[in-house]
């Protein structure tokens, strides 16, 4: 079985770290290298979804609504995977940060 590790993420830093950071809020997992590559591709994927949606609406479509509207629906999808992942492989701590700010498991 691979060995799990602790990582301390922090989402409004965008930074995943090893080591806890002072003055932070993160949230800690323990998680195996593949998990931690499924939760880069969850973030990076949302990243680039941000870019193509500026450069194809922006500039182009500067008032369409539809796009907007399935922008948000895929973000708001996007950080609800995150939530349960950082649910899912979270220390009880985690655990706890995420019900305070209202996160709920289904």
């Amino acid at each position: 079985m691979p060995e799990r590790k602790s990582y301390f993420i922090s989402l409004d830093k965008d930074r995943i770290s090893e080591v806890s950071v002072p003055d932070t809020t993160e949230y800690e997992v323990l998680v195996t290298n593949e998990e931690l590559e499924t939760y880069k591709s969850l973030v990076e994927a949302s990243g680039q979804r941000d870019f193509s949606y500026a450069m194809e609406n922006i500039v182009f479509k500067p008032f369409a609504e539809v796009e907007p509207d399935e922008m948000r629906k895929k973000d708001d999808d996007n950080l609800m995977q995150v939530f349960q992942f950082l649910y899912q492989y979270g220390t009880p701590e985690t655990k706890r940060k995420l019900e305070e700010v209202g996160y709920q498991t289904k």
